[in-house]
C-alpha cells in the first residue's frame, strides 16, 4: 500500500467498452490519495479528451471519490452517472451517459493501474458494460501522452 500522496498525479485514462474494445474513451485523470480510517482512499478528477486526437480537453471535468483501498491495494469505485460529450465518444460520436464501476488494484509506484469496468450506458443506447476494461498510465511529460492501451495486458488501442 502506498503512503498518502506518493502515487498522486496525472494519468492517461482509457475506458474500453467491450463492444468496440480498441476504440477507448480517453480522459486525463488527476489522482489524489489521502489517509482515511487507518487506511488509504483515493479521488479522481476526469477530463474527457476529444476522440479525434486524444489530447484536446472537451466538456466539463468530473470529480469522483473518495474510494477506499483495501490492504492489498484493490478497490471498487462506484462512479456517479457521468455524461461524456459526443466528440469524446469514438464509438458513435453521440453524447454518452453512463453509470460505471471500476475494479482494480492501486499499488506503489502506481505508474500503471488497470482493471474491469461494469455498469450501464443509458444514452445513446441502453447497454450493459460487463466485460469492459480500463487502463491508466502515469503522464510523465504533459506534452507527450503515453500510447493508449485498453487493458491490463497493455493491448494497444486502434491508432488514430
Amino acid at each position: 500500500m502506498p503512503e498518502p500522496g506518493v502515487v498522486d498525479g496525472e494519468f492517461f485514462f482509457n475506458l474500453s467498452a467491450y463492444i468496440s474494445p480498441r476504440t477507448p474513451i480517453v480522459f486525463v485523470a488527476d489522482l489524489t490519495t489521502e489517509a482515511s480510517d487507518g487506511g488509504l482512499s483515493f479521488s479522481m478528477t476526469f477530463q474527457p479528451l476529444e476522440s479525434a486526437d486524444r489530447r484536446t480537453p472537451t466538456g466539463p471535468k468530473v470529480d469522483v471519490g473518495p474510494y477506499a483501498l483495501s490492504e492489498d491495494g484493490t478497490f471498487t469505485a462506484e462512479l456517479p452517472t457521468i455524461v461524456v460529450p459526443g466528440n469524446a465518444n469514438p464509438i458513435s460520436g453521440s453524447e454518452l451517459e453512463a453509470t460505471i464501476t471500476l475494479s482494480g488494484t492501486l499499488c506503489a509506484p502506481a505508474d500503471f493501474v488497470c482493471g474491469d469496468v461494469t455498469g450501464t450506458v443509458a444514452r445513446p443506447i441502453s447497454l450493459n458494460l460487463k466485460g469492459s476494461t480500463f487502463a491508466m498510465e502515469r503522464i510523465t511529460d504533459p506534452s507527450s501522452y503515453p500510447a493508449s492501451v485498453i487493458n491490463c495486458k497493455k493491448d494497444p488501442a486502434r491508432p488514430l
